[in-house]
């Protein structure tokens, strides 16, 4: 994960292509947004195109826009996706699913920074940085002949590949207080942070929809089993593993008036840094967040979070950086 900050961090500070590469749920596009945020082209926009979502007959007017009458519904004219990202990033997820056809005339927009629309002749100059994204190996696309190796190589000027979460247990602790911590704000709910025991047995599982299953897990674990212990028994149940006892859901407890006056207490005697006073009272520091949270108690010159507040951003990336 170093050598993949490394490459975030270097790539971002360049208008070159990046294709990301990973399997499914690994966080391409979490990289791709911080590729962008980082870059020189971050008060622009970043349009996001899922390539396998699209149907191919719609995929090239959803590109480049198609002109009145291009087509039987094309009642007025209408911006592409290229367009809209203009002097900003271009998101090509699952590029590996685009047809033939228009590889080719991907490749050209990328050569000539140029396109039509469709039922136009006008060329329209474009000023977009392309990320690309992919779980497959398009090297191998390349070599049994289902993608353009001149369009690889333009799109793999930077390529950075995530590393499966099975690669990477390690990390395990900090992605599950990252990801708790952004849930519960969104969900008003203590942050679910596992004990020892849950983490052993979030260590043996193989994690086949990576961070994208362990924050699905998390938020089941938060909805399900609310101010409960996530302990061996919740990893357990939520992991579904056969044989496993749900443990009952216990109803979550608003902090008393003695709990705000002793997490008070804490942070004023850590003058207002919630790291140490998280220390000091035996806790994780995002369930201090959240309780001060709760209990009004964001005191001046506290440790602020990810977003310059007590409470981390919703757009927080799901990677220990």
């Amino acid at each position: 994960m170093r050598v993949v900050r490394d490459r975030v961090e270097r790539a971002a500070q360049s208008d070159c292509a990046v294709l990301l590469t990973g399997e499914t749920g690994t966080g391409k596009g979490e990289i791709a947004r911080v590729i962008h945020e980082l870059s020189r082209r971050s008060k622009a926009r970043r349009v996001h195109v899922d390539c396998a979502a699209l149907a191919p007959s719609v995929i090239e007017s959803e590109l480049f826009g198609h002109e009145r009458g291009a087509f039987t519904d094309a009642a007025s004219r209408r911006a592409g996706r290229f367009e809209r990202a203009e002097g900003g990033t271009l998101f090509l997820d699952e590029i590996g699913e685009l047809a033939p056809g228009l590889q080719a005339k991907l490749l050209r927009v990328l050569h000539d920074r140029s396109f039509e629309r469709v039922g136009g002749d006008a060329p329209l100059d474009t000023d977009v940085r392309i990320v690309a994204a992919t779980n497959r190996s398009l090297a191998e696309e390349v070599a049994i002949g289902r993608f353009r190796s001149d369009l690889y190589y333009r799109l793999a000027v930077v390529e950075i590949e995530l590393p499966p979460l099975r690669a990477r247990l390690e990390d395990l602790p900090q992605l599950c207080e990252c990801i708790a911590e952004v849930l519960s704000h969104r969900l008003e709910r203590p942050p679910c942070a596992p004990t020892p025991g849950a983490l052993a047995v979030l260590k043996s599982h193989a994690w086949p929809g990576n961070i994208r299953e362990l924050a699905n897990l998390l938020e089941r674990v938060a909805v399900c089993w609310p101010g409960r212990a996530f302990d061996r028994a919740v990893a357990l149940g939520a992991l579904r593993k056969p044989g496993a006892r749900l443990p009952a859901p216990l109803a979550p407890r608003a902090p008393c008036a003695r709990e705000a006056d002793r997490l008070a207490r804490a942070l004023a005697g850590s003058r207002g840094n919630v790291s140490r006073a998280a220390r000091e009272l035996g806790i994780p520091r995002s369930t201090l967040r959240y309780r001060l949270a709760r209990a009004g108690g964001q005191g001046k010159g506290a440790d602020p979070g990810p977003s310059g507040s007590l409470g981390p951003s919703s757009r927080q990336l799901y990677l220990p950086f």
